[in-house]
């Protein structure tokens, strides 16, 4: 009796790992074939959802707030009913337009089938994102305004600054580029003041969907910049002073 015991034991260890094996084994290759997985927006918390390019902190929150409300989300249309009250009292969709046209970045987002509500995962991967996003890295001395201007967090202001300002000779070349705000501040279009890079445009670098290549010239630098940046009010820039394009 012993004997069958001890056999049917062994037999069961043997075969529970060998499951999830195979199931693992088949989920990395899925996962190493698509370079990317899919993001479950039933799954995904605030803070991950706060990482995908064109999703503020209030975009995310409301998310959750209408999860939290409704239950799952049943398909992506689901996104276009979630809406606040402005101050000014008018009511705004947090994802699409009051017409119903999905906003830039989620027609970004809803363009590269990044998306799923049932299945995939809840954590994100942001390298791996924004590598499926943009399977072709932007060079910063050759991209067109309208290439640049595809990146998260680029406004078509800031790529015009970039073209206006080639050759670079690195990446860096870019935390050179300033401009004077509306209330007289100088403001740096990819970087703060004490030069740490903008939070899409670290992510766009790390990436390596954003690269510098092509010429091996100096940028353009001016006596006014490099003055600027020996201020030491350490003032940052109020992004209210010149938003930034949708």
């Amino acid at each position: 009796m012993k004997r069958v015991i001890l056999a049917t034991f062994c037999a069961i260890a043997l075969t529970f790992p060998s499951d999830i094996a195979a199931k693992t084994k088949k989920v990395s290759k899925s996962a190493v074939k698509s370079g990317f997985e899919k993001i479950n927006l039933n799954e995904v918390n605030e803070y991950d959802l706060k990482k995908i390019p064109g999703i503020s902190s209030s975009k995310a929150k409301a998310l959750i707030a209408y999860r939290d409300e409704k239950g799952k989300i049943k398909s992506l249309d689901d996104l276009k009913e979630i809406s606040h009250e402005t101050k000014s009292g008018k009511m705004s969709y947090d994802f699409a337009t009051k017409k119903g046209a999905w906003s830039k970045s989620m027609k970004l987002l809803i363009d590269a089938d990044i998306f799923t509500v049932s299945g995939g995962v809840g954590v994100v991967d942001q390298n791996a994102l924004y590598k499926h996003l943009f399977p072709k890295p932007r060079d910063i001395n050759s991209a067109t305004v309208a290439e640049l201007t595809a990146l998260p967090g680029i406004s078509k202001v800031n790529a015009q600054r970039i073209v206006d300002n080639r050759p670079f000779s690195s990446i860096d070349g870019l935390k050179d580029i300033s401009y004077e705000t509306k209330s007289g501040k100088t403001s740096y279009a990819f970087a703060t003041a004490k030069g740490a890079w903008k939070k899409n445009i670290n992510i766009l670098i790390k990436s390596e969907r954003f690269i510098c290549a092509g010429s091996k010239k100096d940028s353009k630098k001016s006596a006014a910049v490099k003055e600027s940046k020996t201020d030491d009010s350490g003032d940052e820039f109020d992004e209210s002073d010149e938003p930034e394009e949708e």
